[in-house]
């Protein structure tokens, strides 16, 4: 009997030990809801970032951030909130006038795919902690976590210089479908070669 409850107390510290580590967490998050208005952001574009790989289609990105939540000066992530990243979203190759967002994410739905296809956008994916494509990132006070994206749908329109998105996605471990939008100008950050 000694002997079962030596084992059992040994048995619970290790577990007490291990499974936390199991537990892939960078930190508490205390912020703890995903914001579904997104305030801030801007839109990066890529040009034909895939033409030596033989897709003809532009690519552009959204980067989009609730209240409390955005970029400094420097480029770095600083407050709390929710970030959303949409990559790798395909348009047509029509070279854009000025800096006219239409021409650079024109109206119409999108949708998530692994494909480069007209029209669609990356899914998420995580490559042991290591995130691509498409997500959703939670910040905190003292820490973060990040939800790849792994089906989503996102139609985009204007008021005039204002862009009119909504969307919605699932993310990886979540029950609830997260619904997303966003209702203001947006400026374009260029990343061509």
């Amino acid at each position: 009997m000694k002997g079962k409850f030596a084992y059992s107390l040994l048995l619970t510290a290790l577990l007490g030990v291990c499974l936390p580590g199991c537990y892939r967490s960078y930190g508490p998050v205390s912020y703890q809801t995903l914001d579904t208005l997104l305030t801030s952001g801007r839109l990066e574009s890529y040009g034909a970032y895939y033409k030596h790989e033989g897709i003809r289609y532009n690519v552009v990105s959204l980067d989009l951030y609730s209240k409390g939540l955005g970029l400094n000066d420097e480029g770095l992530m600083e407050g709390v909130g929710t970030n959303l990243y949409i990559s790798d979203i395909f348009i047509t190759t029509a070279t854009p006038r000025a800096d006219s967002l239409p021409d650079y994410l024109p109206e119409g739905t999108y949708r998530s795919d692994t494909t480069a296809e007209l029209s669609h956008f990356l899914c998420g994916l995580d490559y042991d902690g290591h995130y691509g494509g498409s997500y959703v990132l939670l910040k905190g006070e003292t820490g973060y976590k990040v939800y790849p994206l792994t089906e989503g749908e996102m139609t985009v329109a204007y008021s005039g210089d204002t862009l009119v998105l909504d969307g919605q996605a699932r993310l990886q471990g979540q029950r609830q479908v997260y619904p997303f939008h966003y209702r203001d100008v947006l400026p374009i950050i260029h990343r061509e070669q």
